[in-house]
């Protein structure tokens, strides 16, 4: 089987890892949902806050409306990759939700390794025998204009552990179209996991108004978005109304306030930025405990 790296994908990728609560499973609810499309819609826009101290103390000016009350656990910022990722709790949903940083619009470095689409073989050196918390078995995955990440294999395997994957593309976005997909080779092309859902307008002159469509099971409905071109690198930074650009045009900017994240605030070796916290406790609370 073959992909590549994960970290070089420019993926506006939400991950929700459900706990007791909430199910997302197709017997139960519908295969998509609009509205929590919206909420991580939001979660998302809020990976692409500048500012560290804001966004880590969920105070930003994305940190609000469906996510409201969230609290963010961990956060993370790969600095030479340019990426960028937070972990948090949302009780209104009970759920932790995961939240990487695609591709930023003014990153030259993002754009190249979006282009870069060698395949590689899958493996986990020195991990034969590894084994994980079985604490979280109900994992739903959401993505906004993501690219295509590994072969027809890949998908299919990816599409046995994760069913319920939603994939959103918003109209002519250029992202999900690389890298190209190549129906003369059907095992040797990359292809998209399922489930697309098509963001894209209909109707006849002023009639015109947005529909969410829900594709076909296969990863690569023709009548989707394989149906365009996709030349919009605006439509890759819209979804649902919501914004996805970058805080800045300084290239990977991070603004960190220290005097109020002193202790929380680490960095390690290679310069990459890690603040984290106990779950439960405010900002102050933690201050007050050290």
């Amino acid at each position: 089987m073959e992909q590549r790296r994960w970290l070089a994908v420019a993926v506006l990728m939400c991950l929700l890892v459900l706990c007791s609560g909430r199910e997302l499973k197709t017997k139960h609810v519908p295969i998509y949902d609009p509205v929590l499309a919206r909420t991580l819609a939001e979660y998302t826009s809020a990976v692409y806050t500048a500012d560290l101290t804001q966004l880590f103390t969920w105070t930003c000016e994305r940190c609000c409306d469906l996510t409201e009350g969230f609290e963010v656990i961990e956060l993370i910022v790969d600095v030479k990759n340019c990426l960028q990722a937070y972990v948090g709790f949302a009780r209104d949903m009970n759920a932790v939700i995961v939240v990487f940083r695609g591709t930023q619009e003014n990153s030259i470095q993002n754009w190249i390794e979006d282009l870069f689409w060698k395949q590689l073989d899958l493996d986990y050196p020195g991990m034969p025998e590894a084994k994980v918390n079985v604490g979280f078995k109900d994992v739903s995955l959401m993505t906004f204009g993501q690219p295509r990440i590994g072969n027809a294999i890949f998908a299919s395997n990816f599409k046995r552990y994760l069913p319920n994957a939603i994939r959103l593309i918003n109209a002519h976005d250029i992202v999900p179209h690389l890298p190209p997909y190549y129906h003369y080779f059907p095992q040797k092309t990359y292809h998209h996991f399922p489930r697309e859902v098509w963001i894209h307008n209909v109707g006849l002159g002023s009639l015109v108004y947005s529909i969410e469509e829900i594709c076909d099971d296969s990863g690569e409905d023709p009548t989707c978005s394989r149906s365009v071109s996709g030349n919009s690198v605006h439509d890759h930074v819209h979804y649902l109304g919501i914004s996805m650009h970058a805080e800045s045009w300084g290239h990977c900017r991070i603004v960190t306030d220290n005097s109020t994240l002193p202790q929380q605030y680490k960095m390690d070796p290679d310069g990459n930025i890690i603040l984290s916290k106990q779950p439960g406790l405010s900002v102050n609370e933690l201050h007050s405990a050290q």
